[in-house]
């Protein structure tokens, strides 16, 4: 399969303002597989199934950023991250107060300090279940940061936070179960998915990174940060006989990410090899190099959609589909439709589920 040629420039319409909003929220993002705002609240979640709910800030001074994470498994799944604009360091004090009433102390340690130096992560059971319940009933949150010789303050508003929750507990298939953060019931939670996201170097095989990432020269060098693929939405999937790596290939241009898929065996003796990807029973990799975007995988389906934009706003490119299949030792995508849209024009055309076939051709 020939790779997208749209080279039209990124440009803005006030007046298309509404229908970038509308596309956003229902086409393929780069960086997530489903995407909701409510009121002052966003909720991501990637292709790992795994959600992030934000909050946003009224007024920020130290944290810029709190965010309530949930991984894709049953216990001890979520955890708090803050990312400040000021250096977190070890022995840093966070005072959280729901309303300027309930408050909450906490002390930075090394272990749940990022590499950046400016995330906290916090997985304290006691502490999720504090911060949870008052997300649920109060309308603000501060945070005072001290340490380093200053003392600096911010205030999120938790409005629509009990919404996000509950698209989080749909999302992930927790409604109505004991693990769910809002609509809890006694409904068995089904099993998790075994699928996990893929963020550092650390996560992927040797082999993999040293033949394909590691070096200047490799295909799927990150020029910005070798050490993180954070910028895309990379992820593990576990099949009947080895696992299926899907992770970004480079650094990410303006609005698209490329990605290369491996398939790793669980018998040792056999070689990790790049998931070929066919169309009309030849495989599309050119220079056995990748061509595949912005992806979302459905891990319940199989379904890989992979979305290259024509431009940012997303009204022009390419949208194709493929089924991955195993069959015994050997793994491969096969394509069940494309669909394109050449011209950049504004016009959405109802987005790109909704775009003209152009293989199979009709």
């Amino acid at each position: 399969m020939r790779r997208p040629l749209l080279t039209a420039t990124l440009s803005f319409c006030p007046s298309l303002l509404s229908a970038l909003l509308f596309l956003f929220s229902l086409s393929l993002p780069l960086h997530a597989s489903a995407y909701k705002e409510v009121k002052d609240v966003n909720v991501w979640c990637d292709t790992s199934m795994r959600c992030t709910l934000s909050l946003s800030p009224k007024t920020f001074d130290g944290v810029t950023s709190l965010s309530l994470l949930r991984a894709n498994k049953l216990n001890n799944a979520l955890s708090l991250k803050f990312t400040s604009q000021v250096a977190i360091e070890d022995g840093t004090r966070f005072f959280l107060s729901i309303d300027g009433k309930d408050s909450l102390s906490l002390i930075a340690d090394a272990t749940s300090i990022q590499d950046n130096g400016r995330d906290y992560v916090e997985t304290n059971p006691d502490v999720i279940d504090w911060v949870v319940t008052g997300m649920k009933s109060g309308a603000t949150i501060s945070v005072k940061q001290s340490g380093g010789g200053q003392s600096v303050t911010s205030i999120f508003s938790l409005s629509g936070s009990v919404a996000g929750m509950i698209f989080m507990d749909e999302y992930q298939d927790l409604l109505n179960t004991p693990y769910a953060l809002q609509v809890k019931g006694s409904k068995a939670a089904s099993q998790r998915l075994a699928i996990s996201a893929v963020d550092n170097r650390e996560q992927v095989p040797a082999v993999i990174w040293d033949k394909w990432f590691r070096d200047e020269n490799a295909v799927c060098h990150f020029y910005n940060n070798s050490e993180r693929l954070g910028f895309g939405d990379g992820f593990r999937f576990s099949l009947r006989a080895g696992d299926l790596y899907g992770l970004p290939c480079g650094s990410p241009g303006a609005y698209n990410q490329i990605y290369i898929f491996f398939h790793v065996p669980l018998d040792e003796s056999q070689s990790i090899q790049m998931v070929p990807f066919i169309l009309d029973g030849n495989d599309t990799a050119e220079d056995n190099g990748p061509d595949i975007w912005n992806i979302d995988f459905n891990a319940s389906t199989y379904r890989l959609n992979s979305f290259f934009k024509g431009r940012g706003l997303g009204d022009c490119g390419t949208l194709s589909r493929w089924d991955l299949h195993e069959e015994g030792q050997n793994v491969f995508f096969e394509a069940l439709e494309i669909r394109e849209k050449g011209e950049c024009d504004g016009d959405y055309a109802g987005g790109p589920n909704n775009w003209p076939i152009s293989w199979p051709v009709r």
